[in-house]
């Protein structure tokens, strides 16, 4: 799939970024998986991040039915299974989930995971389903998906360094959903950043030496993280239309649990207890 026409505001290809092919990315990917809890950090570890998108305390209109004839994807899922324990909590009658990544330590160690995992949830095993898909070929790999979900359930699963891979993800989430379907997810944006770079005196050189791009809407640093791209709301929301998907609600969600706070606070080193992260909690449904 590549960008069409219709496509507005796309980023070009960071040309000064060293982009990395999808068997490096795979790789990079499967290696972290391999330890994840002390190579990456998984937002779902904080059952609030995972209720939010299930059974959001503020929002019953956004909850997601107990019913058998409910189907779930779960895209990105990663080698974490919270989110997954927390649907099944919430609703233990659902249909079918189905949980997929590009990576197959990830997968591997997410059945692992699942498979010792303790409480109810063991009794839920037949209907969570693990599968190595690429999110940007969706369709491709698995045709009689499209159309099919009522659900897609995202955290932090858009992150790619190329603006076109984030898009073709976006676009065929859309095309898995059914008519009606709803896309709930985390998605972080560049004005956090910007945030913590006017607000705390540590991080003011991530303006004046580039670390955050805003031609090309990246953030990066030698030693701090891989290149992505975070968008702007209204650039997010452009591409959500263009898959099809019209707006819910776009919120701003804060991090500052006493779970992810200090686990952002060590990761960055900020000098502030009032600074932390944040990301937009979207929600679109597909149009019938």
């Amino acid at each position: 799939m590549t960008t069409t026409n219709n496509s507005k505001w796309v980023i070009p290809s960071s040309h000064h970024l060293a982009s990395k092919s999808l068997e490096e990315e795979k790789a990079k990917w499967d290696e972290n998986h391999e330890d994840y809890a002390n190579n990456a950090f998984s937002m779902t570890q904080d059952p609030e991040i995972c209720k939010a998108l299930v059974r959001p305390n503020q929002c019953s209109g956004f909850d997601i039915p107990n019913s058998p004839d409910i189907k779930v994807l779960i895209p990105g899922c990663g080698s974490e299974i919270y989110l997954q324990k927390t649907l099944l909590e919430f609703c233990p009658q659902i249909g079918q989930v189905y949980c997929t990544d590009f990576s197959k330590t990830a997968i591997k160690k997410a059945q692992e995971n699942w498979k010792n995992a303790n409480g109810d949830s063991r009794l839920n095993n037949q209907q969570i389903v693990f599968e190595e898909v690429d999110s940007t070929r969706i369709t491709e790999q698995r045709p009689d998906w499209q159309n099919r979900f009522d659900y897609v359930l995202l955290v932090n699963a858009v992150v790619s360094s190329e603006d076109e891979a984030n898009r073709q993800m976006i676009g065929e989430f859309g095309k898995v959903l059914k008519p009606g379907g709803k896309l709930y997810g985390f998605f972080p944006t560049i004005y956090c950043f910007l945030e913590i770079a006017y607000l705390s005196k540590n991080h003011a050189h991530c303006l004046t030496e580039g670390f955050i791009d805003l031609p090309h809407n990246t953030v990066w640093g030698v030693d701090w993280r891989d290149p992505q791209i975070y968008y702007s709301p209204l650039r997010l929301n452009r591409i959500f239309k263009e898959a099809g998907l019209k707006r819910l609600s776009l919120e701003t969600y804060f991090l500052d649990s006493d779970i992810l706070a200090p686990a952002f606070e060590q990761d960055i080193g900020h000098d502030d207890p009032d600074i932390y992260e944040w990301t937009l909690l979207a929600r679109y449904e597909k149009s019938v």
